[in-house]
């Protein structure tokens, strides 16, 4: 950290005096009010530290500022992601609100990006959830990891910021009454083809929880990739970076089947409705069901089309296969069976019970 002193006080004639020294650098000022010399004091060290910063930067022959390399880091590695859209508007949002991001990368502390987590958490209005704030440090992280191998600095101050604790994993089940409330909102009749693009996210929703498929893989499905002669869809490319065949069982065929009914017009995919629409229209539903503070969300289907899976199909390794799961333990954050479920297996089960 830098060396800084200040004094403040009040003078014999009612004006108030700053006295300020930062780095090497001492300077004073009167001012009528005790606030307006503090002001005054907080923008002028923060001018001596951002010269300071410069010159030195100037010496190290690099004079980059946080804000132009995160512009370099979105147009030479964000823009070739598949999350490219989400990352660069995210990019954008940290050039206008990380703190000193005008300042020379060279030069950038943790102590900034602690500050910008405390802001996230705390503020009044749409404070972050400790999920988004960690999401955005993954990012942050990643582009200071780039910029340490560009050379451009030593070490990345992300890994010096404490992040807020890992959220527990979401055990969120659809009930029964939530389903036909949704539905009754996006005006869907079960069993129609969508004429509209409400009746497209009901019937994509509806997909969701019978496939276990993810938003973007069931919007931007093409029609050949939906091969119900065998029981399957194909996905060339998914978030994670492989391709995968899910199987369908006689509902999700018959869901299916009504996708490919509708009337596509010009538009070469399934459903006619953007990802981006497809959210905005199921939180605009949620909110005309009632269900604003049920903390329901679209990704809940995946939750329940696993713990709806998982009663037929034994074993973990297949769950995975359908899922696209790499790793066997994200079936259990997404297998949460209800006790009465659990309750019904077991005495399913039980052997024992022949003996009484």
């Amino acid at each position: 950290m830098h060396k800084m002193s200040l004094s403040v006080y009040q003078q014999a004639n009612g004006s108030w005096r700053a006295d300020l020294r930062v780095l090497d650098v001492r300077c004073s000022k009167v001012k009528k009010s005790k606030l307006d010399v503090m002001k005054w004091a907080a923008q002028r060290e923060r001018d001596i530290l951002l010269n300071h910063s410069t010159e030195e930067a100037l010496k190290k022959k690099i004079v980059l500022t946080v804000h132009e390399a995160l512009s370099r880091y979105s147009a030479e590695v964000s823009q070739f992601k598949k999350t490219a859209k989400k990352e660069q508007q995210r990019i954008k949002y940290f050039q206008d609100h990380l703190p000193k991001v005008d300042w020379p990368l060279v030069n950038y502390e943790s102590d900034y990006l602690a500050n910008y987590r405390d802001q996230c958490l705390n503020r009044s209005i749409n404070p972050l959830k400790a999920s988004s704030v960690r999401r955005d440090f993954s990012t942050l992280s990643a582009f200071f990891s780039w910029c340490v191998e560009k050379k451009w600095i030593k070490h990345n101050p992300v890994a010096d910021v404490k992040l807020p604790p890992k959220p527990k994993n979401r055990e969120r089940r659809v009930e029964l009454d939530e389903v036909e409330k949704m539905l009754a909102a996006l005006k869907y009749v079960p069993g129609t083809v969508p004429e509209t693009k409400m009746q497209e996210v009901a019937l994509i929703w509806l997909i969701a929880m019978a496939t276990g498929m993810r938003s973007g893989e069931i919007v931007n499905r093409l029609p050949r990739e939906v091969q119900l002669a065998k029981s399957q869809v194909l996905l060339p490319d998914t978030k994670n970076g492989t391709s995968r065949i899910v199987p369908l069982d006689n509902f999700a065929v018959h869901l299916w089947s009504l996708a490919l009914q509708i009337d596509r017009k010009a538009c070469p995919k399934v459903f006619t409705v953007s990802d981006s629409s497809r959210d905005t229209l199921f939180r605009k539903a949620r909110k005309l069901a009632g269900l604003e503070n049920a903390d329901l969300t679209f990704h809940d289907s995946r939750h329940e089309a696993a713990s709806l899976m998982a009663k037929r199909i034994k074993n973990a390794l297949t769950l995975c296969k359908i899922f696209g799961w790499k790793d066997p333990k994200f079936a259990l954050v997404y297998y949460n069976p209800t006790n009465n479920e659990i309750v019904d297996e077991l005495n399913q089960s039980c052997e024992f019970q022949k003996i009484a």
